[in-house]
């Protein structure tokens, strides 16, 4: 990427009061980007606004704080940021729902996860993309949840799954247009959802959690950000309907490369190969 591709760019991107929202919206910023941060926690948001307006170099940053499941609103904001900025040129759509329950789901924690995780990116892009000039791209957030099956998770899993599916219908429709849709799944992200379930001990933590990676590690948002600026660039303007692993070898590992002895695989089957930590 060249160091002035993103200068003057419109970008939008949702979920941006924290975690991989927070570090890409930084990422666009320090690019020269100017970028519009949508959040639903409005306290949060106004405090990564004033964060990223002071980096050296940062161009326009704004925020709207709403929830991504009200079309209307989202639709005035992103017809307001067009008009101001002359389009939108990239979109990330990073906000989500995490309720992960099971068997025990209701039908109105479905019909939440359903709303935010699916219904929100679509309609939030179909709304985008009446103002993307050809050259523009989306990234979809997805999750190696997608792909795996992880114990009372229905809920959470069932829609990143359909995001991809989503993400590759956009991709074909958009197409003729010159819009690139393409989707990127983190595995084990230190975020604040995952600081919370480990009561902020990340040193007593990472390690149990990091043998589900290759990499013995969890990752850092700003390395999920890193791939969305990729997939965003002209590097990739040849990659659309795509989905991207940014988790560490998690979605290549069976549960035999943990290194835990199984009947199968015994003790010589565990690597000797040294793993690294955090």
């Amino acid at each position: 990427m060249s160091g002035d591709e993103f200068a003057h760019r419109s970008v939008v991107v949702t979920g941006a009061a924290s975690g991989i929202g927070e570090a890409t919206a930084e990422a666009f910023v320090r690019a020269g980007a100017h970028t519009l941060l949508i959040d639903l926690d409005h306290e949060r948001l106004c405090r990564v606004r004033q964060r990223l307006t002071e980096l050296e170099g940062a161009a326009e940053v704004s925020a709207v704080s709403l929830d991504v499941s009200d079309s209307d609103r989202v639709a005035d904001a992103l017809q307001k940021t067009a008009a101001a900025r002359g389009g939108i040129h990239h979109l990330v759509n990073v906000a989500a729902n995490f309720t992960a329950a099971g068997v025990h789901a209701t039908r109105s924690e479905w019909a939440r996860s359903l709303d935010v995780n699916v219904v929100a990116t679509a309609m939030l892009t179909a709304s985008a993309s009446e103002w993307m000039p050809p050259g523009s791209s989306v990234v979809n957030i997805a999750s190696i949840s997608a792909h795996v099956a992880q114990a009372d998770r229905w809920t959470y899993n069932a829609t990143k799954a359909a995001v991809l599916a989503l993400t590759r219908g956009q991709a074909l429709d958009f197409a003729t247009r010159g819009i690139r849709v393409n989707s990127v799944s983190p595995g084990w992200i230190w975020t604040a959802e995952v600081a919370r379930a480990a009561d902020g001990d990340r040193a007593t933590w990472e390690p149990v959690w990091g043998k589900f990676h290759m990499l013995g590690r969890l990752g850092e948002p700003s390395e999920v950000a890193d791939a969305v600026l990729f997939l965003s660039s002209n590097r990739a303007s040849f990659i659309t309907g795509t989905e991207l692993m940014v988790d560490g070898g998690y979605s290549a590992m069976g549960p035999e490369a943990t290194g835990e002895t199984t009947k199968f695989s015994g003790t010589d089957a565990r690597s000797s190969a040294p793993r690294h930590r955090v």
